[in-house]
């Protein structure tokens, strides 16, 4: 009696939590609109941070940092390229989280600390980017492989963290579009000739789209058969794969790309666009060159990620207030860990965030997480 009683009071707690949650082109916390206001971590160890007895808690001084700042969310890499985690056997099959069975612990960590700061935190599970390790892109080629990480990992994984109030989202993977391969093809979900000429495949490993639908939409469904609160978003590079209104764009996200590559139930809550520079001038359509709605989408767009060194120099008040007043959902900046070209010190980020941290009249900004 006392075990059933524990846990219907552990159930009890998780139905009472408030959620992030969508109403049409908007992001919704505790029956008020909200906007994300927040940075990217996005690692202090890259793909080491979490799991095999890596974390160590320093990423939680940042959680504190950001909320110190004004903000209210956060977007962390996970997995990144699979070179700790998951557990991968010498045939390349994940056989759990990691070696040592930290892992899931380590992530309930973080977003304990998360609440406690009241950040809203997305999980961004693997990069697209970047893709080094062999183990990883055969996850991505192999259904029997991808399985087992869904099964071994991801399932226990969102399980786990069902109904936790500190997370936001979770994202299968970023800018996937660095890895695909450039191809026509019949269907039009597949055919990456657009985004072809805006630069996608960056990194030569050449995975046909197709592929990637079905990697980033298998998880979604796994994700939300095991927590059906928590939202899916997923960060492209730019604008060019998340939207059908330009002649230059292509939504290969969309319900029906998803849907059909991964099955049922396999679509995004809110799409996410990354947006820097292109030398002296914003790619065209840029997220800070028009408004959301411009996209013609029928969910929230958050702006994943940018910095002010990679766009042109305009401050982030700039950016963060153009954002906020023309349609977006929230805005991430590059990155609080504050290495590499694009990325702003985190003194300038922090400024930044300053900037919308008392803003209610497009979206609660301050907001208590519970």
């Amino acid at each position: 009696m006392k075990a059933f009683l524990i846990i219907a009071a552990c159930l009890a707690a998780s139905a009472s939590a408030v959620k992030l949650t969508v109403s049409g082109s908007s992001l919704m916390y505790g029956g008020e609109k909200v906007y994300l206001s927040g940075a990217n971590a996005a690692w202090n160890s890259y793909g080491y941070d979490f799991g095999n007895g890596g974390y160590d808690g320093s990423l939680e001084t940042w959680l504190a940092e950001v909320k110190a700042a004004g903000g209210n969310s956060f977007r962390i890499w996970v997995h990144v390229e699979g070179y700790s985690t998951p557990n991968f056997d010498s045939d390349g099959y994940v056989t759990a989280c990691d070696r040592t069975g930290d892992f899931i612990n380590d992530v309930k960590k973080f977003l304990d600390a998360a609440q406690a700061n009241d950040i809203l935190v997305t999980l961004t599970l693997w990069n697209g980017a970047v893709m080094g390790n062999q183990a990883y892109i055969n996850l991505v080629w192999d259904d029997s492989k991808l399985q087992t990480y869904l099964d071994n990992c991801l399932a226990p994984l969102a399980s786990a963290l069902s109904g936790h109030p500190a997370l936001a989202a979770y994202e299968a993977i970023n800018e996937p579009e660095g890895s695909v391969r450039v191809e026509s093809n019949s269907n039009s979900c597949y055919d990456t000739t657009v985004i072809g000429q805006s630069g996608a495949g960056w990194t030569g490993v050449g995975i046909p789209m197709e592929r990637f639908l079905t990697f980033i939409g298998k998880q979604n469904i796994v994700i939300k058969q095991n927590d059906p609160s928590a939202l899916v978003t997923l960060g492209s590079w730019g604008q060019f794969p998340q939207s059908d209104a330009f002649s230059n764009t292509k939504n290969h996200y969309s319900d029906a790309c998803l849907n059909g590559a991964a099955g049922s139930g396999a679509q995004l809550d809110f799409y996410q666009m990354h947006t820097y520079d292109w030398g002296s001038s914003w790619s065209p359509n840029a997220p800070f060159t028009v408004s959301a709605s411009d996209y013609k989408l029928d969910r929230p767009i958050v702006i994943g990620e940018f910095a002010s060194v990679c766009s042109l120099n305009t401050p982030l008040s700039d950016l963060h207030n153009y954002a906020y007043s023309h349609g977006y959902a929230g805005t991430w900046t590059w990155h609080w860990t504050a290495t590499g070209g694009c990325s702003d010190t985190r003194q300038v980020q922090a400024d930044g965030l300053a900037t919308l941290a008392d803003r209610t009249d497009n979206g609660l900004v301050n907001i208590d997480v519970r």
